[in-house]
């Protein structure tokens, strides 16, 4: 590319065109990149632990399955696990407990 200054309006235009086409095309790639690292990061990390990057094992317990990290002895509810707690547990258990203050927790 040179430095030299477009001498017509038709050469700035034609130096305006490549420039902005130049601009679209690294926004493009940019967005390819950011999506293919997205997607090898959750390849990278499914099914371990956040908490010490072990493989977790699915564990069915009372009805609801639950992934148990037997490194660490982390556990991980999705929501439909959670759900199912939260409709089962009672009021004084722990998990109960545990209920109840991620809801103070989470009001708005």
């Amino acid at each position: 590319m040179t430095t030299e200054k477009p001498s017509t309006p038709e050469d700035e235009y034609f130096v305006r065109e490549d420039a902005e086409r130049i601009r679209k095309l690294h926004k493009e790639e940019q967005a390819r990149l950011q999506q293919s690292e997205k997607e090898a990061l959750r390849r990278q990390h499914a099914g371990r632990c956040s908490n010490c990057g072990a493989l977790m094992v699915p564990e069915r317990v009372a009805g609801a399955t639950i992934l148990h990290c037997p490194a660490c002895g982390g556990a991980f509810l999705d929501r439909t696990s959670w759900e199912f707690i939260h409709a089962h547990a009672e009021p004084h258990s722990v998990m109960g407990a545990v209920l109840n203050w991620f809801k103070s927790a989470n009001k708005p």
